[in-house]
């Protein structure tokens, strides 16, 4: 009889306790949807929308068992190797609660562990910062995925770490930075290395103390193995060590030391880690769902690449916008390409370059063989009073016909797009012989486009290299429709990882230090 009524007395209490504890976080969960800022422990909600909806889904009932809380407090301590900040994931407190066997089971507790995990998941689905905070125009197609729904599906299985391995970008170049982020952390643990002195461009046969500390300083990054190479002189082996480092950062490949080539082995370690962090945050914003054919420009590295699956089919050099008429970010599709096209001249190149060239001189017009039209109407360019035009007042299209100066070259790949980019190709081709090549005002110029011309039709029936050249020939512009859309991505990495190793790039765009700083602040609240 006394083991019966304990029983019953057991029973009623853990119901009591388990209705005092649900109605704990139903007031919580309360006040976060009345959007009143809410604090546990002294940490602030951030998921104030995904807290709320996933307790009322689950009737407010505790849902972190102690092995549950040790699974994702491991997690949260290796939150550095991705490049992120464990305090951001209340990682203190929820540690503090976790090592109280009473305390781990309390409200404070369940709401700060549910909070920790919404984030935490939401920054591997969606990345940390929202990019067009940080970077402005970014309209690249973006990971999909929902936090909640993920919490649901670890806590259904008990393996919360097993399922985490899902939300990490599975691509080459992510796991290839994670691998990079911890040997600079290592460099920088053990020292870092010391800036090589300025002075004449260093080349093989030269000798002296210069060349001793730049096989030191090739050694430390693992280019060049000082074993077995105790002397000063500028050998063979040391200016392959260079040109390996030169590719490596996107630098003009010749072995020899200059200027440019000094001042990026003078770049601290401090300056690649803080690089490694903003790109790998850069990886968990984009989808990765390229599409099974696709179209890759990286602006920062200046190149185009083509591939089928993960299979790279072509590739070639860019040049991509000026600084300050930056190609934007973003993904569409290409649907079809034009051989010798008009070019219409786009709103800010015709008011900041075109329209005060014609102001000066009419020849202008005739010169670069462009026509005015009103609608579809031709207009003589004589019989218009240019002074009095400007942006808010012009009422024609300046169109440019094909031909070798046509500033579109022989070809035009189109991705139709709000922002009126294309990849074309281009009269200007000295340029493509430089290491850095922004030049253009926003369109992607290509280095040989009747290469990835001769690439696209061999898809597309009825259609080879003489049609091409044929058509090329009559000097009128034609559409050829690709056989299937193309997924085009134009985006800004400046490091990222290939079967080579590490790249790192220059900063074209001075892009690096928004995201940079942003990551080093506390996570913004998510809605």
């Amino acid at each position: 009889m006394k083991l019966h009524l304990t029983l019953i007395a057991l029973t009623v209490f853990s119901a009591s306790a388990l209705s005092q504890s649900s109605e704990a976080i139903r007031k919580y969960t309360e006040s976060i949807s009345a959007g009143l800022p809410t604090e546990v422990q002294g940490q602030l909600i951030h998921s104030t929308t995904l807290l709320p909806e996933f307790y009322f889904e689950n009737q407010f009932q505790r849902v972190w068992t102690r092995p549950l809380q040790a699974s994702f407090l491991g997690l949260v301590r290796r939150a550095y190797e991705h490049g992120l900040n464990p305090a951001d994931y209340h990682f203190n407190s929820i540690s503090t609660l976790y090592a109280d066997a009473v305390e781990s089971q309390s409200t404070d507790a369940e709401i700060l562990f549910t909070d920790a995990f919404l984030l935490y998941a939401s920054h591997f689905l969606n990345g940390k910062l929202n990019p067009e905070e940080v970077e402005g125009e970014w309209q690249a197609v973006r990971r999909e995925g929902n936090a909640k729904s993920f919490l649901k599906k670890c806590l259904a299985s008990g393996n919360i770490e097993a399922h985490f391995k899902e939300l990490e970008p599975e691509n080459v170049s992510y796991h290839g930075l994670l691998e990079a982020l911890k040997k600079y952390r290592e460099i920088q643990k053990n020292g870092g290395w010391d800036l090589l002195e300025a002075g004449e461009t260093l080349k093989p046969q030269m000798a002296g103390a210069r060349v001793t500390a730049l096989k030191h300083r090739l050694s430390i990054e693992g280019y060049f193995l000082m074993e077995g190479d105790p002397n000063d002189v500028y050998t063979q082996d040391l200016s392959e060590a260079v040109r390996e480092f030169q590719k490596h950062h996107g630098l003009e490949v010749d072995g020899n030391v200059g200027k440019q080539t000094l001042a990026s082995l003078n770049i601290p370690v401090s300056s690649k880690i803080a690089q490694i962090r903003a790109n790998m945050e850069r990886l968990r914003w984009i989808s990765q769902d390229m599409g099974a054919h696709y179209v890759f420009v990286n602006i920062a590295d200046f190149t185009m690449k083509v591939y089928r699956g993960d299979t790279l089919s072509y590739q070639q050099n860019v040049v991509v916008g000026k600084p300050f008429r930056k190609t934007p970010v973003f993904s569409d599709l290409m649907t079809y390409f034009v051989l010798n096209p008009y070019w219409t001249v786009p709103p800010t190149i015709l008011f900041n370059d075109v329209l005060p060239e014609v102001k000066k001189d009419i020849n202008y017009l005739k010169v670069k063989n462009m026509k005015v039209l009103k609608g579809s109407e031709v207009v003589d360019p004589q019989t218009i009073d240019w002074s009095k035009l400007s942006r808010s007042n012009f009422p024609y299209t300046i169109r440019q016909d094909p031909g070798p100066t046509n500033a579109l070259g022989a070809v035009k790949f189109m991705f139709p797009n709000k922002y009126n980019i294309y990849i074309h190709d281009t009269p200007s081709k000295e340029l493509f012989n430089r290491p850095d090549r922004a030049f253009s005002s926003g369109c992607i110029r290509l280095n040989k486009p009747m290469g990835f011309v001769d690439y696209l039709i061999t898809d597309i029936p009825d259609w080879n290299s003489e049609k091409v050249d044929n058509t090329l020939k009559t000097g009128k512009d034609k559409t050829v429709m690709l056989k299937s859309p193309i997924n085009v991505h134009i985006l800004y990495l400046t490091a990222w990882a290939d079967d080579s190793g590490v790249q790192f790039r220059n900063d074209v765009y001075q892009r690096d230090a928004a995201v940079i700083e942003a990551l080093a602040e506390s996570a913004p609240t998510m809605e």
